[in-house]
């Protein structure tokens, strides 16, 4: 019996130094256990796979797929066992409204994309379908502090975060420098009247006359709204400078607004409805100045690649409070409620608007065109602070609002009413009964009852 005891005694010593021997090299070698063949199960979890699918709508492959690999690189690193996969598509509409439309409804199906660009002032109307943002990827804190002001006012609906903006932009004033030449126009135009003067001194007609002869060159794209790129936008700011709530357009202060926007065409005849598209006009010389967001800058170069312009803040109502009153209008991205993994689709999100991430989002758009989209972050607002585009941008963000009355952002209808409130005043109504017809179109649209 003690023999058959100490035959058994020798291969237990064996083992136990073999399995001191794996211990020791196991605190030194990390080994992913679960990798191991046959026995891998014991130890972990199979290997999991996380699979994305996210839509945008600017930039191509060539700009989001070295990003995406960056944070795969990356994630997969720090969580081993791990496979992620995100598919980027550039989607394709015949217009924003439909690609909105197209949006919601997949959501609502469960058919939508994981992952997906919307413009800011939707975020109320996807909140539904959004996975909130989770505090332990992105504090509120956190996201306060690493984005400008109107991110948060746009994304926080309740007490929850729906969006994470890659991007910023907003109105801008658009100027021609050979026609301001000798002139410093960030000092020059301050406030509305300033616009007006110097709208009113590069405007000129035939025959010189003022009243009845055709515009020749236009001192600014302001007065009507058809032909006006960003028009509703112009007449939101007005009214945000003014102090109007802009779901509540029946006051004075919006009636003085309108007119002043008006008189632009109707009394000094800076600009009319027989000239060509602002956008185009500017391009060709024909308009001194426009107003529209930093990103028509790209259309211009691509029209006039010799045109030599800049851009400044927007003018402000004279005794603005310090700072003034500015208009953003900018995309953001979010994370349908159905997707798997959402914390994970976060992640990538926040990983994006990273400083280094967004400078390369940045240099790589930039590759193609005259500039990539304008920072997100407040941290890179110095890289840009001599860009005669986008400097303005990030010196007013803290100060911007912003609405749904605005052009191409897929909330045609609203950008629609006011337009329609402009075109009114033009034919000849007055400003009040404009904006009540205006006010009436938009409650239909937001589902407000008026008051019988």
């Amino acid at each position: 019996m003690l023999a058959k005891v100490r035959g058994l005694m020798r291969p237990l010593f064996l083992v136990t130094i073999l399995l001191l021997i794996g211990a020791l090299v196991l605190a030194f070698v990390p080994i992913d256990l679960s990798k191991i063949p046959l026995i891998g199960s014991l130890f972990g979890p199979s290997q999991s796979d996380i699979e994305f699918t996210y839509w945008g709508l600017w930039e191509d492959s060539d700009v989001m797929d070295p990003l995406i690999a960056s944070f795969v690189e990356s994630y997969e690193s720090a969580n081993p066992g791990y496979n992620v996969t995100i598919n980027y598509e550039k989607r394709s509409f015949g217009s924003l409204e439909q690609y909105k439309e197209t949006l919601l409804t997949r959501l609502e199906q469960d058919t939508g994309p994981d992952i997906f660009r919307f413009h800011n002032s939707w975020v109320s109307d996807f909140s539904g379908e959004i996975s909130p943002l989770p505090s332990t990827v992105l504090s509120e804190e956190d996201y306060t502090l690493r984005f400008y002001t109107p991110a948060l006012s746009s994304a926080k609906i309740g007490t929850d975060i729906f969006a994470i903006p890659l991007e910023y932009d907003g109105l801008l004033l658009f100027y021609n420098k050979d026609l301001f030449e000798g002139v410093s126009v960030a000092e020059t135009i301050l406030t509305w009247e300033d616009f007006r003067r110097e709208a009113v001194k590069r405007t000129t007609w035939e025959g010189n006359d003022a009243k009845k002869g055709k515009i020749t060159q236009a001192g600014a794209a302001f007065g009507t709204a058809d032909n006006i790129s960003h028009s509703a936008d112009v007449l939101s700011l007005l009214f945000a400078q003014s102090g109007v709530d802009l779901t509540k357009l029946g006051t004075q202060a919006a009636a003085d607004a309108l007119t002043f926007y008006t008189n632009f065409s109707t009394k000094d005849r800076v600009w009319d409805e027989t000239l060509p598209f602002s956008i185009n006009a500017f391009a060709n010389g024909q308009a001194a100045m426009i107003i529209a967001p930093s990103w028509r800058a790209l259309d211009i170069v691509n029209l006039n690649p010799q045109l030599d312009f800049a851009a400044v803040s927007v003018p402000q109502i004279p005794g603005a409070v310090e700072g003034g009153v500015h208009w953003a209008t900018f995309w953001m991205e979010g994370v349908s409620a159905d997707s798997e993994n959402t914390e994970v689709a976060w992640q990538f999100l926040e990983f994006l608007t990273q400083d280094q991430q967004q400078q390369a989002f940045y240099n790589a758009a930039s590759q193609t065109r005259l500039f990539g989209e304008p920072y997100a972050v407040r941290s890179l607002a110095d890289d840009l602070s001599d860009h005669e585009i986008l400097a303005p941008l990030f010196t007013t963000a803290a100060n911007a609002t912003f609405g749904k009355a605005i052009d191409f952002s897929g909330n045609g209808p609203h950008a629609a009413a006011l337009k329609q409130a402009v075109g009114d005043v033009l034919g000849g109504d007055n400003s009040t009964d404009a904006l009540e017809t205006a006010q009436s179109t938009i409650n239909q649209l937001e589902g407000i009852t008026e008051p019988e």
